[in-house]
């Protein structure tokens, strides 16, 4: 068993090691001197650390809560619900399980956000709209039995791509939001490297990514709060402008330096996301108060974008 362990955690390490060593290459050679140094506010080899830290302990993490996505769901007690709860929906990323959101789900229930749905997929079935048809039918068919209530989507990584397709596929006044974490919104250069059809169809703006961005732009979703969550040291997306999705409507706040896994547990990611289910809430009743029927919101996160120099 020691050995076993041992393995693992080898494995993990040099994971995060040599992912971090790509990701420094990549982002030296894309970049000058000074736009380096004002991405990392002087302080590269620190957030590249922190990166790394961060990498070991959300990966271990990872590893040791997966068995628990696989075992059955339990039985939820019966909770009766009103129009102004929110249905949250989390899609884990690529390899991943539902077990991904334990944490953020634990902290939207001390919240008061108690209707939490996570949406698994087959990461080695099917290929991306496949998947995102099954979410999409799935989402029209919630709709129809909850016609009044506000549905969020939450997704990491390949989740959060998913989650990006299927909020348009479904048309208008189907969704109130959609929000996504260390999502590859223009692929990633570390596709090549992934084992089966799906992770290698999500290479940097490739043919899968150009196709979700023209069904994006032919229908761009209408009173829809879009905000992607990124972290400027993520070791899976490359490069990091990949991070960013080039739809106006998408809003881009940029979290403190974490690894692409650790958006799943970090305590500012996992606070901005109540901040977000709570705006989303208030503005879908806000408008339903004043005129029976969603208007354009504001975006919460309006005043807040980020970008890189």
């Amino acid at each position: 068993m020691t050995g076993v362990l041992c393995f693992l955690l080898a494995c993990i390490l040099l994971f995060a090691a040599v992912t971090y060593i790509l990701f420094w290459y990549d982002t030296a050679n894309g970049m000058t001197s000074d736009s380096l140094r004002n991405r990392f506010q002087g302080r590269p080899g620190r957030w590249v650390l922190r990166g790394f830290l961060w990498a070991i302990f959300a990966q271990t993490l990872a590893l040791l809560t997966y068995p628990l996505g696989l075992l059955p769901e339990r039985q939820k007690r019966s909770r009766r619900f009103d129009n102004a709860d929110p249905i949250v929906i989390t899609i884990h990323g690529l390899y991943h399980n539902r077990s991904a959101f334990l944490p953020l789900h634990r902290a939207l229930r001390r919240a008061g956000f108690h209707d939490l749905r996570p949406w698994s997929y087959e990461s080695w079935a099917a290929d991306f709209f496949q998947i995102s048809a099954r979410l999409a039918h799935h989402l029209k068919t919630l709709r129809r039995a909850e016609p009044l209530r506000p549905i969020l989507l939450v997704g990491h990584s390949l989740g959060g791509l998913l989650a990006r397709h299927a909020a348009v596929s479904v048309g208008p006044n189907t969704l109130a939001g959609c929000l996504t974490l260390g999502t590859p919104h223009q692929g990633s250069r570390l596709a090549v490297l992934a084992f089966g059809a799906l992770g290698r169809s999500l290479g940097y703006r490739s043919p899968l990514i150009e196709k979700i961005e023209q069904h994006e732009a032919s229908f761009p979703p209408q009173n829809l709060s879009c905000v992607a969550l990124a972290s400027p040291v993520d070791n899976m997306v490359l490069p990091t402008e990949a991070l960013v999705p080039t739809c106006c409507h998408w809003r881009v706040r940029w979290m403190p330096p974490m690894s692409h896994v650790a958006m799943l547990y970090h305590k500012a990611v996992i606070e901005e996301v109540i901040a977000w289910v709570r705006e989303c809430v208030s503005t879908r009743n806000e408008c339903s108060g004043e005129h029976g029927e969603s208007r354009s919101r504001k975006d919460f996160y309006g005043d807040r974008q980020g970008s890189f120099s």
